[in-house]
């Protein structure tokens, strides 16, 4: 009997900080623990895996380490909204990668370098899960693709613009049709794929003098010449 009732108030013990950790504030914390610590495990436990291959979490285990932890102090952790353009779907090397569930919010985090003079942010994307503050893993799948390996693509923005600009740009990664849109001022973007299909660039203001150039497997496929309204890639032509 009394190892039965020992049992029975441990299990009342555990569920009741299982549910004090569930508040916000307690996932905060032990987000912060793990991180301090240094702790994979620790860090990997707050992950919900659910879809995930032995080879999703087998590659999470070993990245983990890399994306969180840094020499330095560890500085503020808090919630932040979930950017509207969050990518939660990438195409690479023939895989699909998504998120196990879809997210509500980001936790995000920084680091001091020892010596005051660089900073590192990072951080997660997370969700309440059946009650549950969770953060996402992503999972893989196979798209059945043939040809070559994705390169590097890249396109710049060079000039002065008062404005953001606006760029439409679409682009194939492992035989899949992307696209997307932003507001970036001048600057580089780049992304993992096939080739540029169009890049189309617009602008409301009228102070503007912008050049693009296209990079593609570290060969500079394209420039223009002060043209911005629209400025379309050479496959988008």
């Amino acid at each position: 009997m009394k190892t039965i009732s020992l049992l029975t108030i441990l299990a009342l013990i555990l569920a009741s900080a299982l549910v004090i950790a569930d508040t916000p504030e307690e996932f905060l914390a032990s987000y912060r623990a793990a991180l301090e610590q240094k702790d994979a495990a620790k860090l990997f436990s707050l992950y919900y895996t659910e879809g995930c291959s032995e080879g999703d979490l087998q590659s999470m285990k070993e990245m983990l380490p890399l994306m969180a932890f840094y020499k330095g102090k560890l500085q503020e952790i808090k919630y932040e909204p979930l950017p509207k353009d969050e990518d939660i779907v990438h195409i690479l090397n023939g895989k699909k990668y998504e998120t196990t569930y879809a997210p509500q919010g980001k936790i995000s985090f920084s680091y001091d370098s020892n010596d005051g003079k660089s900073q590192y942010k990072g951080g997660d994307a997370y969700a309440v899960i059946g009650n549950k503050y969770r953060l996402i893993a992503m999972k893989s799948s196979d798209l059945g693709w043939k040809g070559p390996k994705d390169q590097q693509l890249v396109f710049n923005l060079l000039g002065n613009a008062k404005d953001k600009l606006q760029v439409s740009y679409k682009w194939n990664a492992s035989g899949v049709d992307l696209e997307k849109t932003a507001l970036i001022t001048p600057s580089g973007v780049g992304v993992m794929g096939q080739f540029f299909e169009s890049i189309k660039v617009t602008s409301n203001g009228d102070d503007v003098d912008v050049d693009l150039s296209v990079i593609e497997g570290g060969k500079d496929i394209y420039t223009s010449q002060h043209e911005v309204d629209p400025v379309v890639g050479p496959k988008g032509a």
